[in-house]
C-alpha cells in the first residue's frame, strides 16, 4: 500500500468516527448518553497531540456569579489587575451582577456567553456576544460557546450530544475554546446536568486546540486532556495570564 492509501485509510476512519457519534438515538435525549465515554484515547490516537502556545494575553474571567457578586472584592480584584487584555463572561449572571461588572471592567473589552440559567442581558447590556463567534485578541485567537447539555425540556441555551458535535464541527482552529460548560466528564453518570458536551471534547482534540476555559460546575480547577490540551474550570473570577 502506498503512502496515499495510507492516508485515505486515515480520513474515511475520521469520517465514519464522525458518522457514528453524530448518528440520532431514540433513547431519552435528557439522559447521560454513555456512547460518548472514554473516546479520548481515541480522540488522541486520530488527532495527535494539542499546538503549542506560544503566545501571550492577559485575562479576567467570570463565570456563574449568580447574583452573588460582592462589589468591594471585585473592585479590589479589578485594580490589582488592571493590565488586563480581555475580559470574558462565562455565563449564568444576573443583572445585579453585570451592573457591578460594567462599573469597573471596559465594556469594549467585553465578551459575553449566557449559561444554563440565563436571559439574554448581553444584548441588554450591549455586550459582545462570542456564541459561535472567533476574536483575535492580540494575536490569540478565541472561540465561544454558550448554554450546557439539554439535561430537560426548558427554554434555555443548552445543546443536545449531537447538536454541539455539529453546532462546533463547522468552526476554526483557535488557540483558546471557551465555554460555558465543560467538556465531556465520564464520571457524571448520575448527574446528567453536568456530564458536560462531547461537542467540546470532539473539537478540543480535532483542532489540536492549547486552551479551554469553562465555567457551570461550581468547582475551579486546571488539568492536562490527553492530547496536552489545558483545561481550566472558572468560579467567580480569575485573572489569567498566559505566555
Amino acid at each position: 500500500m502506498n503512502l496515499f492509501n495510507l492516508f485515505k485509510v486515515k480520513k474515511e476512519s475520521t469520517e465514519n468516527y464522525f458518522d457514528s457519534i453524530i448518528k440520532e438515538k431514540k433513547e431519552n435525549l435528557y439522559s447521560f448518553d454513555k456512547r460518548y465515554m472514554n473516546q479520548e484515547s481515541k480522540l488522541l490516537k486520530m488527532y495527535g497531540n494539542s499546538n503549542t502556545y506560544n503566545k501571550k494575553i492577559k485575562m479576567i474571567v467570570i463565570s456563574d456569579t449568580h447574583n452573588c457578586l460582592n462589589e468591594d472584592d471585585f473592585k479590589k480584584f479589578v485594580e490589582q489587575h488592571k493590565e488586563y487584555d480581555v475580559c470574558l463572561l462565562l455565563g449564568d449572571h444576573h443583572s445585579n451582577d453585570i451592573s457591578i461588572i460594567l462599573k469597573y471592567i471596559d465594556n469594549n473589552k467585553i465578551y459575553g456567553l449566557l449559561g444554563n440559567h440565563d436571559y439574554d442581558y448581553l444584548e441588554e447590556f450591549n455586550i459582545n456576544n462570542l456564541n459561535g463567534k472567533t476574536i483575535n485578541i492580540n494575536g490569540t485567537t478565541i472561540l465561544g460557546i454558550q448554554g450546557s447539555f439539554k439535561y430537560k425540556p426548558s427554554n434555555f441555551p443548552s445543546f443536545t450530544q449531537r447538536e454541539s458535535i455539529l453546532f462546533l464541527n463547522d468552526k476554526p482552529n483557535v488557540d483558546i475554546l471557551v465555554s460555558h460548560d465543560n467538556s465531556f466528564d465520564n464520571n457524571m453518570t448520575g448527574n446528567p446536568a453536568h456530564q458536560g458536551l462531547f461537542g467540546i471534547t470532539y473539537y478540543l482534540f480535532k483542532n489540536k486546540v492549547p486552551y479551554h476555559i469553562h465555567g457551570h460546575i461550581h468547582n475551579p480547577y486546571k488539568k492536562e486532556l490527553l492530547n496536552g490540551t489545558k483545561e481550566i474550570s472558572i468560579y467567580m473570577y480569575e485573572y489569567i495570564e498566559l505566555n
